[in-house]
């Protein structure tokens, strides 16, 4: 674990809010911009559309803005499922680590992710097994092969950042990420083709606008976007649903855990509670030494404000009192969690109803464009948020390419105009949206049968196996075959 925090470190301690914000602002619509992409949010989907623009566009100048001030490591632990997994083969390319030239990312990722072999399920007061399940791919080439690995978020946090910083610059001074800078507003210029974007960024002596121009904006900040009001301006704006749920995630250390309650690697097991529907608490070992993710979801009727508002020990003893008809074993291993990886979040998904069947991508008239959560943030209960956040990153940088193959003789979105790169985002739209909805409503209804703990989601998970084999034999569809 020492060795991320180094990582992050090393890779940040260049990247200085101040530096950014000491920058001579124009008063006058500048010719060139400052950048030629502006990416909205730092987290995975930020991270992943920043380096699949460098794999695919090189050189190109994409830039993050980040609102948090420094980049935090949490407990969750993410599902790369195999239509996850083929999108960072081709985001990270043949990028190799600084630490050993011989490893290419790719290479790393597979070495840290954890294949899912088996799901045992038992009743938390007896402790007796109520379902055992074999995980098999539904790829009939790969039989008896785990069709998910798993990951820790910091993990792939810490791989896309190596990857950010062995992607090729478009110049020497580039820095790629800019922290403390909260995106508020936006226009567009169309004498100059340029989005002028504004950020309030956090610096030594205080808080200051700085504004920033670039040819693309990219919202990637979340199911809680600032930059999606904006973009629906013209519409209604998706509302946030609430399936009034409550996801603890956090990470232990294994030498603190009696023997009999640790996984053996590829398995995960699932406490559930007979008297309260939906209340489990779930131990899956991960690639790291002796480290255990536990993460747990109870009902609760706290608002999603109020949840966000609790700091890490309020999570610890709120958890506590969610699962205090668990035995003392189990409350015991929340003891376990250190403040610094224990976070929960509530379970929320983007209410499709209201843009249905057409998601909110951007607003048709700009270069404008939301990918990940901001536009389809959905329910866990797939365990498909983060994959289909990645398929959102490559398959724009694809478009995009292809884009500057087909229109400029030097390949660059530098030479662009704004009703190219406008057909770009349409085309965008129209190579993701029928899948992501399929993606998105398939979320929804199992979240609603968890939710009420009804008996047919085993079934109707097994009677979808077409559904599952879509949705995990996906490729890349931004090719030149698809675009002629």
């Amino acid at each position: 674990m020492p060795s991320v925090g180094l990582l992050l470190l090393s890779f940040f301690c260049t990247t200085r809010v101040t530096s950014l914000c000491t920058t001579n602002l124009s008063t006058s619509r500048p010719i060139h911009p400052d950048h030629d992409v502006i990416i909205v949010g730092g987290s995975i989907c930020g991270l992943a559309t920043a380096v699949a623009l460098k794999t695919q566009l090189s050189p190109i100048n994409a830039q993050i803005y980040e609102r948090a001030t420094s980049l935090k490591k949490n407990g969750a632990l993410l599902s790369l499922f195999p239509n996850g997994m083929t999108a960072l083969q081709n985001i990270l390319g043949d990028l190799h680590t600084s630490r050993d030239p011989k490893r290419t990312l790719w290479d790393i990722l597979n070495q840290q992710s954890v294949p899912l072999q088996q799901t045992i399920i038992k009743e938390v007061l007896t402790g007796q097994v109520t379902d055992e399940r074999v995980v098999k791919s539904v790829d009939k080439t790969n039989e008896g092969k785990s069709p998910g690995r798993f990951i820790l978020w910091y993990q792939l946090q810490s791989i896309l950042l190596e990857a950010l910083k062995a992607a090729p610059l478009a110049d020497e001074n580039e820095n790629c990420m800019s922290l403390g800078c909260e995106f508020q507003s936006y226009s567009f210029d169309n004498s100059t083709g340029l989005i002028r974007a504004t950020f309030k960024a956090t610096t030594d002596t205080g808080e200051i606008n700085v504004e920033k121009t670039c040819r693309l904006l990219i919202g990637a900040d979340g199911i809680r976007s600032t930059l999606r009001p904006l973009i629906s301006r013209s519409g209604p704006t998706p509302q946030i649903r609430s399936y009034k749920r409550i996801i603890f995630r956090s990470l232990v250390d294994a030498t603190g855990i009696a023997p009999e309650f640790i996984p053996s690697t590829g398995t995960a097991v699932v406490y559930k509670s007979v008297t309260n529907v939906g209340q489990i608490f779930k131990l899956q070992p991960c690639s790291e030494a002796k480290t255990i993710a536990l993460t747990a979801t109870a009902s609760t009727e706290d608002t999603e404000e109020e949840v966000r508002q609790w700091q890490s020990n309020e999570a610890i003893s709120n958890w506590k009192k969610m699962f205090s008809d668990f035995p003392r074993n189990v409350l015991d291993l929340i003891d376990l969690c250190p403040s610094v990886f224990t976070n929960c979040v509530s379970d929320l998904q983007i209410d499709d109803k209201v843009a249905s069947p057409t998601l909110c991508w951007s607003n048709g008239d700009e270069p404008v464009v939301l990918v990940g959560d901001a536009v389809h943030g959905m329910t866990p209960s797939l365990g498909q948020g983060a994959n289909v956040c990645m398929e959102d990153a490559i398959e724009l940088a694809m478009i995009l390419k292809h884009t500057c193959e087909s229109e400029t003789a030097d390949a660059s979105i530098r030479d662009l105009t704004p009703a190219q790169v406008m057909r770009t985002i349409t085309l965008l739209q129209a190579t993701r949206n029928e899948r992501v909805v399929g993606i998105h409503r398939s979320s929804r209804n199992q979240a609603s049968m968890k939710l009420s703990g009804d008996s047919s989601l085993k079934s109707y998970q097994e009677e979808n196996e077409i559904f599952f084999r879509r949705l995990y034999e996906w490729t890349p569809k931004s090719n030149a075959d698809k675009q002629n």
